[in-house]
């Protein structure tokens, strides 16, 4: 019976994988072939002349090819700006989302004050909101104050998607780190402050990182607030831009996978990096700790 559950387990694990990889594959393929070959009949899975020609075009260079000199794509200034742009908007973000989270979810983990529970389920309930019941709203309000079209603007509202996520699951981390070491810190002296940045954040620091990291990958992926907030602006991240292409510009279907490949390196290359922080992340559901 144990045999059959864990072949069970496997297969559905490579059904998922190939599942989830499938298209990635698509994307890489196409990428790497010239138009030609695309529509040539049968499909071929693996190029017949891979050509590194789409990405360079997309990122503005000409290349010689062996159909001739190939210019740069009519959409690569959106999308150099788009990349430029999503890497403004996400490490700000961030870096914001994570000096508002840590004290925020300390303060939950190892305080005791009314409505302790009530106020973690608002915050629980505020990320459970459908981005597009709130996003006419906001769009509104930066139009009024002048934020409508700014990177800036729209690193703080990825604020609301993030802060909240943050906060609960840095709540039930700091609840697992033992409490005796930051006693024995108050003891020698050190402030309930100085103890938190000497003391606690250093324990935490594989669930911070691991946090950090899922935050950048929400706001990097994140088109809904994106689109509507920075759409046909300078401050367009490179989520928007890749749908744009399909209507704005000629497309060219290996020029498209090229850049749909290159929106997905950044986050591949960070998981890779730093995927150890989020294996590591013990999530404690902070509504358990008490209080």
């Amino acid at each position: 019976m144990g045999s059959i559950r864990r072949v069970s387990i496997y297969i559905c694990g490579i059904l998922l994988a190939i599942w989830t990889l499938l298209p990635i594959y698509y994307f890489l393929d196409l990428s790497f072939m010239f138009e030609a070959e695309i529509s040539s009949v049968p499909f071929h899975y693996i190029p017949e002349e891979i050509t590194w020609s789409n990405y360079a075009v997309i990122l503005g260079y000409q290349v010689e090819t062996i159909y001739g000199t190939v210019g740069p794509s009519g959409y690569a200034p959106a999308i150099i700006r788009g990349l430029v742009n999503s890497i403004i908007v996400s490490l700000p973000a961030t870096v914001l989302a994570l000096l508002i989270s840590i004290p925020v979810g300390y303060a939950f983990a190892r305080y005791v004050f009314p409505r302790k529970n009530t106020l973690l389920m608002i915050l629980l309930f505020s990320r459970a909101l459908p981005p597009i019941s709130i996003v006419i709203p906001y769009f509104i309000f930066f139009k009024t104050i002048g934020l409508l079209g700014s990177t800036y603007g729209l690193s703080l509202i990825y604020l609301t998607i993030t802060v909240p996520l943050s906060v609960w699951i840095l709540t039930g981390f700091f609840s697992t780190l033992p409490i005796e070491i930051e006693k024995a810190a108050r003891v020698d002296g050190c402030g309930r402050m100085r103890a938190l940045l000497r003391v606690t954040i250093p324990m935490a620091s594989s669930g911070i990182a691991a946090v950090g990291i899922l935050i950048f990958l929400l706001c990097w992926n994140e088109f809904l607030f994106a689109y509507i907030l920075t759409n046909g602006t300078p401050a367009q991240t490179l989520p928007p831009v890749l749908p744009g292409m399909l209507t704005t510009y000629h497309v060219y279907n290996n020029e498209l996978a090229a850049a749909a490949v290159l929106s997905i390196i950044p986050p591949i290359l960070i998981g890779a990096l730093f995927g150890r922080y989020i294996i590591r992340l013990k999530i404690v559901d902070p509504l358990t700790i008490g209080g």
